[in-house]
């Protein structure tokens, strides 16, 4: 629902890589060495800092664009490579959040000390994950290492952050159950000061600087899992739940008093896993459940007054089974089933029916290394097949048909890794696959304020190709390099993109084709165990491809063509520790006409750690938008070639969502 009503000012347990290695160290995660996949493997350690989150650590990996609705604890997404939110596959653990992009993840709601590492995979994502998302997929996998500790932040507009973690044996014996807890409590005002034009860019007199409203929000949420080790397999279960209230503050330029939002969420798994000689097998059933309580009583965001209720299901399982019959074949196959569903209720506009439909996925992919593991090839196919007998008719549609007057859709969508190493340090990379994202219940049905549904929406397909090459320095240097280089291209059908009309309702529509081609590239190195340094680039251009619409050949909405992240730390034993990072992202557009051009973005960010003794807690002072960049001198009008006048922007994303300025944040950690 948020990232829905985010579009209103626009027009427009745990799985392992490719490589299944049938041990207990495949939770260490995918080796970006040994697998075709393009794959970065983020770790939140004492490299970051504490002020960080999920969307800040997802934004460092090269080929990723996050948008955000303000600073820390403010919605934020990602697309990757230039596709949509809706087109990225958000995993806990393997479970999907959004299954086959079925809605837009909002990263806030996922605290970063919950996790011990997150996977970006961009381009072919895989089989054991059982989908085929055209813009990648995100898996964050939950923190398992033994032993408990604490935090505690605050820092400017009152933001307050509150952590424990504990892990460890449930009774005596080697073998028994184990079980972890996550628990973070997070508040903000942000009430933070942003520069507004009031969208007259001829009129320079009514600029002024405000102090952003109606901004609060407090969040709960966490995780907890048992695991119990029995002689054949180990029986898991794990909760994710989440409570959110907040203040959803609108515009620069159109900012709300009174519009409220609460979210609750909980994901719930039960899951078995079992490994023998030469093979490993993985079964989940799985219980997602998302509400959420809208509340417009002056209608501020559409001129619509609103008391909306949502309840979301998604109920399904999910099996996996890798097995290992020789030394250089590893075929792998995932069996998905679920059942979705929505219902939606205004106390002023009444009720709509259950919408609801069937899924089913089959992966089947094989591993096949070949001269003494110098060469591997990965042909996989995923077949999709929907049941819309349960969808019903759409009733407040202007849709000549209906979405159940196609009863069943079926979809076969092959692709292809080749992964080969001609010395063991350096490995090069090629992938290619055929992708599809089937519309969701809100894109068919809307909902009763701002967004209309579309019944006639196509399924987006789409075709992405990249190659690379990655060098790894040998582990006895003292300085650690590791580089990554790809280029890709992403060819997409029937991208659905979000109409706006006069009165500020939503359609969702088929944009045709759309390509867009980018260079990737990221240097991670570490010297002297002394520095830790980052950087990730990315160059992409975006085109509207469709030659009867009346925006072809424009860039695509928010594509920045250039994207660039650096972080640097230097520390001295366990005392203290120095960070800094740097991020800009170029200019893009809002809409698909190509008329509102964003400010370039560079942000600054820095942070000191120290700790004192081995019994004292690590305290830790960190600054988010260093330099204080709140605007930036741009175009005056973007659309106009011949008008060179120049004007003051403000520093936003997300069509004009203010960032915030300078941003302090104290923290203390304890090790328990």
């Amino acid at each position: 629902m948020i990232a829905a009503l985010c579009t209103l000012s626009f027009a427009a347990d745990d799985v392992p890589s490719e490589v299944v290695e049938v041990s207990e160290k495949a939770r260490s995660g995918p080796d970006p060495q040994a697998t075709s996949a393009s794959v970065t493997v983020l770790v939140p350690d004492e490299r970051l800092s504490q002020a960080a989150d999920v969307a800040s650590l997802v934004e460092s990996a090269a080929g990723t664009n996050v948008q955000r609705l303000g600073g820390l604890g403010d919605f934020a997404a990602v697309s990757i490579r230039g596709a949509s939110l809706r087109q990225v596959e958000v995993f806990i653990d393997g479970v999907p959040l959004n299954p086959d992009g079925a809605d837009v993840v909002n990263l806030s709601e996922l605290p970063l000390g919950a996790f011990e590492r997150i996977e970006v995979w961009r381009g072919n994502t895989p089989v054991s994950l059982g989908a085929a998302p055209i813009g990648g997929a995100v898996n964050l996998v939950t923190r398992s290492q033994p032993g408990a500790n604490a935090s505690v932040a605050y820092g400017s507009w009152d933001t307050a952050r509150a952590t424990a973690y504990a892990s460890g044996k449930l009774g005596t014996g080697s073998a028994g159950p184990r079980a972890q807890a996550f628990a973070e409590a997070f508040h903000s005002r942000g009430d933070f000061v942003y520069f507004a034009d009031n969208a007259t860019l001829y009129n320079l007199l009514d600029d002024h600087v405000v102090t952003r409203t109606n901004n609060d929000k407090l969040q709960l949420s966490g995780f907890a899992r048992v695991a119990v080790p029995l002689p054949a397999l180990t029986l898991g279960l794990t909760l994710v739940p989440l409570f959110r209230e907040e203040g959803l503050a609108g515009q620069s330029n159109l900012p709300t008093e009174s519009v409220r939002l609460e979210t609750g969420r909980n994901l719930a798994v039960a899951d078995a896993e079992a490994t023998g000689p030469s093979w490993r097998a993985r079964a989940f059933a799985w219980h997602l459940y998302r509400g959420e309580a809208l509340r417009d009583p002056d209608g501020e965001l559409d001129g619509t007054a609103r008391d909306e209720r949502s309840a979301a299901h998604t109920a399904g399982l999910r099996a996996t089974a890798s097995w290992a019959p020789t030394s250089w074949l590893l075929p792998t196959a995932t069996l998905s089933m679920r059942r979705e569903s929505i219902d939606i209720a205004d106390t002023t506009l009444g009720d709509d029916p259950e919408r609801a439909r069937l899924a089913g996925t089959l992966a089947l992919g094989v591993d096949i290394r070949l001269a003494h593991d110098r060469v591997l090839l990965a042909p996989a196919v995923n077949l999709t097949e929907l049941d819309n007998r349960s969808l019903g008719q759409s009733a407040d549609s202007q849709s000549t048909i209906d979405p159940d007057d196609v009863p069943f859709f079926g979809s076969a969508d092959p692709r292809l890794g080749v992964l080969y190493r001609p010395v063991g340090w350096l490995a090069l990379k090629g992938n290619a696959g055929s992708y599809l994202r089937a519309p969701d219940l809100v894109e068919l049905f809307g909902n009763h304020g701002s967004l209309e549904g579309n019944a006639e929406l196509q399924p987006e397909r789409g075709w992405q190709f990249d190659v690379g090459a990655r060098a790894e320095a040998p582990r006895a240097w003292a300085v650690q390099l590791a580089v990554d280089v790809s280029t890709f291209w992403l060819l997409s059908e029937d991208r659905i993109v979000w109409v706006q009309n006069s009165q500020k309702s939503m359609t969702p529509v088929n944009f045709g084709q759309t390509w867009v081609q980018g260079v990737e590239t990221s240097l991670t190195a570490s010297a002297f165990e002394r520095l830790d340094t980052e950087t990730s680039l990315t160059w992409q251009l975006s085109r509207n491809l469709t030659e009867s619409s009346a925006f072809a050949n424009n860039e695509l909405p928010r594509t920045p063509s250039l994207a660039l992240w650096q972080s640097v730390s230097v520390h001295w034993l366990d005392r203290i520790r120095a960070g800094y990072t740097f991020s800009y992202t170029a200019p893009n557009y809002w809409d698909a006409g190509n008329l509102y051009l964003s400010a370039p973005r560079t942000l600054h960010g820095a942070f000191v750690r120290t700790r004192p003794g081995e019994r004292w807690p690590s305290l830790e002072l960190s600054a988010l938008n260093l330099a204080d960049t709140i605007t930036e001198v741009v175009p005056r009008n973007p659309a106009d070639t011949d008008d060179d006048a120049r004007s003051v922007s403000a520093i936003s994303d997300f069509a004009g969502y203010p960032l915030p300025g300078r941003t302090f944040l104290f923290s203390a950690n304890w090790a328990l």
